[in-house]
């Protein structure tokens, strides 16, 4: 299972904002309270996980970066590890529990019914 940690995932943030490789330098600038160290070793830990690659550029700790797997691949992947896990395998107990929930609005619910409809019309 691909699980990235909190400190990762601003990393892959960074990356996946980016739209393009980044480099340390870049990382380091958009997260100014990491020190290098532990940028190089967030993303050491990335790339043994598959989600992004390098190069190093020159002698100096500087590489260059790009994510192997997009935000929505992942979002993806997680979304599905959750179903699996907390709803048995059903989008249906899903959808079910966010309809319950009182933080989707009237506005929400509706948005949600055109998609849907769309959905299976898309299917058929």
């Amino acid at each position: 299972m691909l699980n990235i940690t909190n400190a990762e995932m601003e990393i892959m943030r960074v990356i996946w904002d980016s739209m393009s490789k980044v480099t340390t330098k870049d990382i380091m600038g958009k997260l100014p309270d990491k020190k290098t160290t532990t940028i190089l070793t967030l993303t050491s830990r990335l790339i043994d996980k598959g989600v992004l690659q390098s190069i190093k550029l020159g002698r100096s700790h500087a590489h260059e970066y790009w994510a192997t797997v997009s935000e929505e691949e992942y979002q993806n992947i997680q979304t599905q590890n959750f179903i699996r896990s907390i709803h048995k395998g059903s989008a249906k107990s899903l959808i079910s529990t966010l309809f319950r929930d009182e933080t989707l609005t009237k506005n929400d619910i509706e948005e949600l019914k055109e998609f849907i409809k769309k959905q299976a019309s898309d299917n058929d």
